[in-house]
Formats: C-alpha cells, sequence, structure tokens
C-alpha cells in the first residue's frame, strides 16, 4: 500500500529535483507559445536553474536542522524505500551541475538565436540531462543507478544531434548511442549478477552479504566489477572506454560539448564513489578473495591518463584537444580511488570543482572563438592574442590552470590530490603519484601550442576584435575569478568538500 506520507517526505528532501523538473515543463510550453522570438524561453530556463540552485544552496545550509521536513530525523535519509540517498554529498553535486547548468545555458543562448528550430528544445534537454545528473548523485540502489544513468545518457543522445542538418552532429549522436548502449548493455547484466549473487538492489546490504559470504569465488567479482566498470568507465570517459569521446565533442554543438565535458562527467564519479563505497569498501571479500579493485583503479587511471594526454599531442581541431584533454583529467581523478579514504574522495571533489571551473571557462572562449571568429583550429588562432588580448589573456589563464601551475585553482586541484595519496603512504602509490606529475609534464606542450600560437605570431593584417556580449564576459570573468580565488584560498571549498563527504550516506 502506497504510504502518502512517505512519498510526500521524499518529495520535499528532493525539492531541487521538484523544482527543475517543473521549470523543463514551463520551458517546454514556453518554446510552444513563443513563436518568433526564443530569448524568453532561454531566460526561463536560465532563471529556473538559478532557483533550483537556491533550493539546493538552501538545503545545503540548514542540513541537518530543518531539511525541508519539520519532523524529518537529524541525519542522512534515503527516500522512497532506500533508493535515493538524501545526505550532503548528493546536495554538493546537486549545487554543482545546476551551476555548470546555469553557465551552460548562458553559453548556449547566443548560439541557438540563429538557429531556425530546436531552440527551445536545447534548454529543455539540458534541463532534463542535469536532472539525470542530479539523480545519479543520489542513486542508492543498483535500479536506481542505471534508470537515472540512462536518464542522463539518452538526453545526452539528443543534445549531441541537436544540429540535425550538420553531418558531424548526426555522426556524433549516433556513435554516442551506439557506445553508449553497449556499455549500458554490459553494466545492467553485471547488476542483474550483483543482484542474482546478493538477493537486494542496495548498494549498503550488496556490500554487506558480500563481507558475510567470503566463500564467493574471486571469478564472478572479476567478471562482475569488469562489466560494471564498462558502464561508469563509458560515463566518465575513462580508457579503454573513451573512444566515443573526441569524435562527439568534436560533432556535437560547442555549448553542448562544453557542458558533456563537466557535467556527465562530475556525475558519472558522484555515482561511482557511492557504489564503490557501499558494494567493495564494506566488504572483505574482495581484496582477501583475491579481487584487488584498487589494482584495477590504478591500471584505468595510468591507462586514461597516457590516451588522453599522449592523444591531446597530435590534435588540431581545439574541441578535440579538449576531448583528450578530458579523458586526461579523468585519469588524475580516478587516481583518487587507489587509496580510496574519506581525505581523498574530498580532494578529488575539490579536484571536479576546480576542473568545472577551469574547463567552462576554456570553453565558453573555444565558443567565441567559433562564432566571432570562425577559428576552429590550434593553427587558427595564430595572432589572436594581438587582436583581442583580453580574450586570449584569459585562454591563457585557463591554459594554465587546466595544465596545474601556480598560482591557479589547477594546481590546488592536483596538490591536494597528489598529496593526500603520498601522505596515504606506500611505494606503489607513490609511484602512481610521479606518473601523474610526469604526465601533467606532457600535457604543459599542447595547451601551450594554444597559447604560443596567440601570442608568438603577429597577425598579417590588423582587424578589431569583434565585441562580446555582455553575458558572455560575465561568465568568463566569473570563470576566471574562480580560477585564481581557488588558487590563492583555497582552505573554504576544502571544509566544503570535507564536509560533504562527511554527509555520505554510506560511509566510507
Amino acid at each position: 500500500m502506497l504510504d502518502v506520507k512517505s512519498v510526500l517526505h521524499g518529495l520535499s528532501w528532493l525539492a531541487p529535483e521538484v523544482a527543475l523538473t517543473a521549470v523543463v515543463l514551463l520551458v517546454i510550453f514556453a518554446e510552444v507559445l513563443c513563436r518568433k522570438d526564443k530569448r524568453p524561453v532561454g531566460f526561463l530556463a536560465l532563471v529556473g536553474t538559478l532557483g533550483a540552485l537556491a533550493l539546493a544552496a538552501y538545503a545545503w545550509k540548514v542540513w541537518p536542522a530543518a531539511q525541508f521536513c519539520a519532523d524529518a530525523p537529524a541525519g542522512p535519509q534515503a527516500a522512497f524505500g532506500g533508493a535515493i540517498a538524501v545526505d550532503l554529498y548528493a546536495i554538493f553535486f546537486k549545487i554543482l551541475f545546476l551551476s555548470a547548468a546555469a553557465v551552460a545555458i548562458v553559453l548556449t543562448q547566443p548560439v541557438v538565436a540563429r538557429w531556425t528550430s530546436g531552440q527551445g528544445e536545447m534548454f529543455a534537454l539540458i534541463l532534463s540531462c542535469t536532472l539525470g545528473m542530479m539523480l545519479m548523485a543520489g542513486a542508492n540502489d543498483l535500479l536506481m543507478m542505471y534508470l537515472s544513468l540512462e536518464f542522463a545518457s539518452v538526453t545526452s543522445y539528443i543534445l549531441a544531434g541537436m544540429r540535425r542538418k550538420d553531418r558531424k552532429s548526426s555522426e556524433a549522436s549516433l556513435k554516442y548511442i551506439i557506445y553508449g548502449a553497449a556499455a549500458s548493455g554490459m553494466m545492467i547484466y553485471g547488476f542483474s549478477l550483483l543482484y542474482g549473487l546478493t538477493g537486494t538492489l542496495n548498494v549498503a546490504e550488496i556490500g554487506r552479504v558480500l563481507a558475510q559470504h567470503p566463500e564467493i569465488k574471486p571469478m564472478k567479482t572479476v567478471l562482475i566489477s569488469t562489466l560494471v566498470m564498462a558502464g561508469f568507465g563509458y560515463k566518465i570517459a575513462a580508457a579503454p572506454f573513451h573512444m566515443w569521446c573526441p569524435d562527439v565533442y568534436e560533432g556535437a554543438p560547442t555549448p553542448v560539448t562544453a557542458f558533456f565535458s563537466v557535467g556527465p562527467k562530475a556525475a558519472g564519479f558522484a555515482m561511482l564513489v557511492r557504489f564503490l563505497s557501499g558494494v567493495f569498501q564494506t566488504s572483505t571479500a574482495a581484496p582477501e578473495g583475491g579481487f584487488d579493485w584498487k589494482l584495477v583503479m590504478a591500471v584505468l587511471a595510468v591507462l586514461t591518463m597516457a590516451v588522453g594526454n599522449f592523444g591531446a599531442l597530435q590534435q588540431q581541431n581545439l574541441k578535440r584537444l579538449m576531448a583528450y584533454s578530458s579523458i586526461g583529467h579523468a585519469g588524475y581523478l580516478l587516481l583518487a580511488f587507489t587509496v580510496f579514504r574519506p581525505d581523498n574522495v574530498a580532494a578529488m571533489m575539490l579536484y571536479l570543482v576546480v576542473y568545472v571551473i577551469m574547463n567552462l571557462g576554456a570553453f565558453a572562449i573555444v565558443i567565441l572563438l567559433e562564432e566571432k571568429f570562425g577559428i576552429e583550429t590550434v593553427d587558427g588562432c595564430r595572432g589572436l592574442g594581438w587582436r583581442a588580448p583580453w580574450l586570449c589573456g584569459l585562454m591563457t589563464l585557463f591554459m594554465i590552470s587546466l595544465t596545474g601551475l601556480p598560482p591557479t585553482a589547477g594546481f590546488i586541484g592536483k596538490l591536494v590530490l597528489f598529496g593526500q595519496m603520498i601522505h596515504a603512504g606506500g611505494t606503489f602509490v607513490l609511484t602512481l603519484v610521479v606518473i601523474g606529475v610526469l604526465f601533467s609534464v606532457v600535457s604543459l606542450y599542447y595547451y601551450a601550442r594554444i597559447v604560443g600560437a596567440m601570442f608568438l605570431v603577429r597577425p598579417q593584417e590588423e582587424e578589431p576584435a569583434p565585441k562580446l556580449a555582455v553575458p558572455a564576459w560575465i561568465v568568463l570573468w566569473l570563470m576566471a575569478a574562480g580560477t585564481v580565488y581557488y588558487g590563492l584560498f583555497p582552505g573554504g571549498l576544502m571544509e566544503i568538500t570535507k564536509r560533504a563527504v562527511d554527509g555520505i550516506l554510506n560511509t566510507i
């Protein structure tokens, strides 16, 4: 029998998701009503996203005192029969996703203004994908994990192919669907085997059952983990599940590529932490039974860093270069899973925040280069620093931060991540840190190529740079301010990430 009170409590804990769902419906209706001028649709999407962001920020502020329900018990909650966790960890990622969506909407508005169709659908799909990512962050059982990941993925497939008359966009969408379907099939098969072994969908219960039955053969655990990691690896673009990433990033509309590079990737990591903390961290059977999943994560991290950084060295197209760059950063983030402790997870979350800031800033400039200058390649940037010094100066800042050089937020992100690993001790971990530093040195080459093309070559003709819209400048300066501020004063962000990890429902 349906417990109405329980459902209402669950919905009240998920107020940001409920609000965003309402905004999606309003955007769809507004698309129908605004037949000629679609600008109000984008404005409505932005205001609605900021409203949902305010609700998520309020939830963070009052936790655990209020939680929207006067009679709610203090501490982490599990809504809808334990399917969705409601804790500071989930709220942290909701704020991150909504912030990224707001920036993506601002960057999308001038691009879709010239489209003859699909403008309102673009905003509705971005918001729907964000809703799926928010559910991924709180998903607490296998079925909810799969459904939320598919929700985010299906909307992503459509977003990639929004330019229907563009062959590259259609090709990107098709490749995304094919790779996504294969990875999704393997993942759900692994989930079904895990359910068959344990008899439960809840990740915490699965971990306890595995811990109580060490007789489970290691081969079964290896098979299940390989299948499940195919799904997670596809979502975070980790090698060898990365093959879709460069083609999709190149073919999708550039604002969509910017959103893909930060949103779904962060959502994949958020769900992966919750899955591993429940299923394997509480299970003594995994390492003692002969299967060390942390070693597997180390191999994936090194392979992903190698593919990302070496793949980016030979790229001319800016979006493909940034695609391989995002693969490399996924490798750095995977290093945190080799020492799976609260401090390391907090360091990974800090790195995700600064990665979102600096990567969105870099992509904002890539969008402007494409829209205002018609530039899509590294060679096309030659001499641009003399025509648009402020724009190229900001691009230099983001490239320095993506490399991990001081005094930027990217440097702090890598410093904290590698520092926590070194603090854990051990020759194996120290070796991984050295490998990560060496790959960071490699990344300096392809990021410096962009900066060098902009400033080290004078243009043959001095042409005035086109004026940029005010919203674009606001986004750029906000991202630049965040990159510098968190590079100089990271203490507040570090405290926030530590508090978020303390709030995770399945204690690490």
